[in-house]
């Protein structure tokens, strides 16, 4: 029985043997993974961090905990921005930062990733054999929670969301039992992994369809604020084009740092097949530009060059909108205003991001052709724009000043996206803030089918009640 107090779950796990498994609080090593989230908002006091090596491991630790109290949270690459994503206050830390073996197996042409990889070293490692994947875009961010929020990459076009390439998922559930979900095996959970986040357990193995490895041609492009009009409108002809041309990828940032006095553009552009000037870029590129950093090399080179800068106070809000120039310039327009304001309250010492991408119908549609996912992006019927605001910031003070600016930055927008019609109702997991509800712009159906999904897999609902981080179904309004 367990004891009730604090250290109970520590205690437990330290007496079923997983000494050398375990940090404590009071040691260097916990002290140092806990610095090792990308944002210092997702650092949290566990009671202890336990860090397994094997999915047996795994299962052991789930067995263990739960029979014991106080809270439990799940670590990936420790990515995501928002406290309580990937962390817990006096519970225990599930680490999974140590499983990070990556192969490939020829005869099935698939990629075997564990959790605790991060993108860059995944590419890197596949390269030996010549085979690449559809995965994150910044070389740091993790597998786990990437995988099962959806995925998007530069190959979207071409493969759907990276989470519709896995061709099977190595799952720990909530009885301890380490199941395998495929297209013929448990295939309902296979469906529900692709996008449900972290209701049904712990993926402790990716099994991931490879294409061959090429260079691609790419990089990022950075125009002065005086361009910006034109590279909305160069966001929304690409956007409408992605289905000629699927290899192709499109980012476009409005940015300021602490590195430049004035607002920024940057734009990543990407031919993955490695053409340079591909043509889908050919008025985009007559845009002048400051810096140009577009080249051949490989993913593993571009997602490497290109990382988010940590160690800081962040927040994130997204929303996704029609493809139409008018929702663009706007959310530049306010994010020049939002600038002006910050600089007044906290001068040269924060960063922030309006970013747009292409979200095209196509992408839906080769999840579909590859066995359907739960994130309802198929019932969306026309050409749309994810967009993403970020703040990052030195201190807690400052990050409540930003919470705030970006909170009714994000309210703003979405009103005059309502009031022209130019709404979606959708949100990307990865992407969005903690007050957002993104399980539920899934769409009735999805969530319903999560729900049966997580309680087949979960009758004891400990990856609602006692696994903390992630998105929970159980939280979704019924």
């Amino acid at each position: 029985m367990a004891r009730a107090n604090p250290m109970s779950q520590c205690d437990l796990l330290l007496d079923a043997g997983f000494q050398d498994l375990i940090l404590l609080p009071d040691s260097d090593a916990y002290t140092k993974r806990e610095a090792s989230y990308w944002a210092a908002t997702a650092r949290l006091q566990p009671s202890c961090i336990i860090q397994p090596r094997t999915s047996e491991d795994v299962s052991r630790i789930v067995k263990v905990l739960a029979n014991a109290d106080g809270p439990v949270a799940v670590r990936s690459g420790g990515h995501t921005q928002w406290p309580g994503s990937n962390n817990v206050h006096g519970g225990v830390t599930i680490d999974l930062g140590l499983m990070t073996d990556v192969s490939y197996d020829a005869q099935s042409n698939l990629a075997l990733v564990q959790p605790g990889s991060r993108w860059g070293d995944v590419y890197k490692k596949l390269l030996d054999h010549s085979v690449c994947v559809a995965g994150g875009r910044d070389g740091n961010v993790g597998i786990g929670g990437f995988l099962t929020g959806g995925g998007l990459s530069y190959h979207a076009g071409l493969y759907g969301l990276a989470c519709d390439t896995v061709a099977n998922f190595e799952i720990v559930v909530a009885s301890g039992d380490v199941v395998h979900a495929n297209a013929t095996s448990n295939s309902d959970l296979w469906t529900a992994l692709k996008g449900g986040s972290g209701n049904f357990g712990i993926v402790t193995r990716f099994d991931m369809h490879a294409f061959p490895a090429q260079d691609v041609w790419g990089g990022i492009r950075v125009a002065t604020r005086q361009e910006g009009d034109k590279l909305a409108r160069s966001m929304v002809d690409f956007t409408n084009n992605v289905e000629k041309n699927p290899e192709d990828a499109y980012i476009l940032i409005y940015t300021y740092g602490p590195d430049s006095p004035d607002i920024l553009v940057p734009h990543a552009v990407i031919d993955t097949s490695g053409v340079a000037n591909a043509s889908a870029f050919s008025e985009i590129q007559k845009i002048p530009v400051i810096v140009n950093d577009v080249k051949e090399r490989s993913v593993a080179n571009l997602v490497d060059s290109y990382l988010g800068p940590g160690n800081q106070q962040v927040i994130w809000f997204s929303l996704t909108f029609r493809n139409d120039v008018e929702v663009i310039k706007k959310a530049a327009d306010m994010h020049d205003e939002l600038v002006d304001e910050l600089k007044v309250l906290m001068p040269g010492d924060f960063t922030t991001q309006c970013l747009f991408q292409p979200m095209p119908t196509v992408f839906a549609q080769r999840s579909v052709e590859r066995g359907g996912n739960v994130l309802g992006l198929d019932k969306v019927k026309e050409n749309a724009l994810l967009w993403l605001l970020t703040g990052s910031t030195k201190t807690p003070e400052q990050h409540a000043i930003m919470r705030d600016k970006l909170d009714s930055f994000a309210a703003t927008l979405k009103e005059f996206a309502h009031a022209k019609n130019l709404n979606v109702d959708w949100q990307y997991l990865n992407y969005v803030d903690q007050t957002q509800n993104p399980l539920k712009s899934y769409g009735e159906d999805n969530v319903e089918f999560i729900r049966k999904v997580a309680a087949k897999y979960d009758p004891s609902a400990m990856f609602q009640k006692k696994v903390v981080s992630g998105w929970k179904i159980s939280a979704v309004d019924a």
